[in-house]
């Protein structure tokens, strides 16, 4: 008989022993290169527009070297390079393996759908109230959905993280939030 005590919890409420968590193929996501070109695509569709985008911003003062579109570009050209190469392997590369991840479960897709919410009313509070109030407590939504209940790292995480964004926004590129 198997000992309780012993018996590992898996996201969809049952117990198993540990080294059978996913092994279990009902339970492993099944290999999919549709999935896994629809990604990258979306990825590089997505990459390509944020490039667009970054270098459409209007500058207040004379550009050249490091200006407000700068760090846009780098990091959308940069995400275009990486969203590229997961396309190419997915169109070129025997299709992964994906039995050590668990397939998608009702709570998995539940708790997308309020980070998506949390997300939405985020950026709504930020453009009516400002950054560092709805900051901590967005913070704090999205690491107790996601399953968080240590009480110091849920306020430690969102207090310091917001801090630390304001600081280098505000004190550091001087760019206000």
């Amino acid at each position: 008989m198997t000992d309780r005590s012993k018996l590992r919890e898996t996201s969809g409420g049952a117990q198993v022993p540990p080294d059978d968590a996913i092994s279990d193929y009902e339970f492993a996501a099944a290999p999919s290169r549709r999935m896994e070109i629809a990604i990258g695509a979306i990825a590089l569709a997505l990459s390509v527009l944020a490039i667009y985008l970054s270098r459409s911003i209007d500058l207040r003062m004379g550009g050249g070297g490091i200006d407000a579109k700068w760090w846009p570009t780098v990091l959308s050209s940069s995400a275009a390079v990486l969203s590229a190469i997961i396309l190419g392997t997915a169109l070129f590369m025997p299709v992964a393996q994906r039995e050590d991840l668990e397939g998608a479960q009702k709570d998995g897709w539940v708790r997308m759908l309020v980070a998506l919410a949390l997300s939405s009313l985020y950026v709504f509070a930020w453009w009516q109230i400002g950054f560092l109030v709805p900051t901590p407590i967005y913070l704090f939504a999205l690491l107790w959905v996601f399953g968080n209940r240590n009480p110091i790292a849920l306020v430690l995480y969102p207090v310091l993280t917001t801090a630390f964004i304001y600081g280098l926004f505000h004190y550091l590129l001087r760019i206000p939030l």
